[in-house]
């Protein structure tokens, strides 16, 4: 669903809703966050971002929390990192937004494979890599190159919240 609580068309990327008659309809005591966490007619909202293909599978992109609200759109960073992992110097890398609500900028921490350097002509090609794949309101705007990525699961997951921090007092950034 929209941020509005509509139903999208396939392939239109969104809101994960369920019900259930299992679930439950609201949170003890907590009338707020009942009323953040459901659409009307019952759809709970687990914020997480996905959409659903033309055969009904659902594809899971991203936690809702995690997105970056820019001037053009929203963009999501687990789609925005699968772009530029498309580049064959990229071994890891995080996406976050930084910068004020709505008007965020969307940066990327990049980890290089061993042996490759970061250098200007290779951000422009990172760049140029995921832009082939992203509306242009995903595309990052700055790759910061990182000696380390503040990953949980074994380098599975990416700390957002960490590597914002660092992102945002590295050399060129926002500071």
């Amino acid at each position: 669903m929209n941020e509005r609580g509509e139903r999208l068309e396939t392939r239109e990327v969104g809101e994960i809703v369920v019900r259930s008659p299992m679930s439950s309809s609201r949170y003890w005591e907590m009338p707020e966050k009942t009323a953040e966490s459901f659409f009307p007619g019952g759809w709970f909202r687990p914020f997480d971002i996905g959409y659903l293909d033309e055969d009904g599978f659902l594809f899971y992109l991203d936690r809702a929390t995690d997105q970056v609200t820019t001037s053009g759109g929203v963009a999501y960073p687990h789609v925005v990192e699968i772009a530029i992992l498309q580049h064959e110097s990229v071994r890891n890398c995080g996406v976050v937004g930084i910068g004020a609500e709505g008007a965020q900028e969307v940066v990327a921490g990049v980890l290089l494979k061993q042996g490759i350097e970061g250098s200007p002509d290779l951000e422009r090609a990172i760049i140029v890599t995921a832009k082939a794949n992203l509306k242009p309101y995903e595309c990052p705007s700055r790759v910061v190159f990182v000696d380390d990525l503040p990953t949980v699961l074994g380098g599975a997951k990416v700390q957002r919240e960490v590597l914002r921090e660092r992102l945002t007092v590295a050399p060129g950034g926002d500071s």
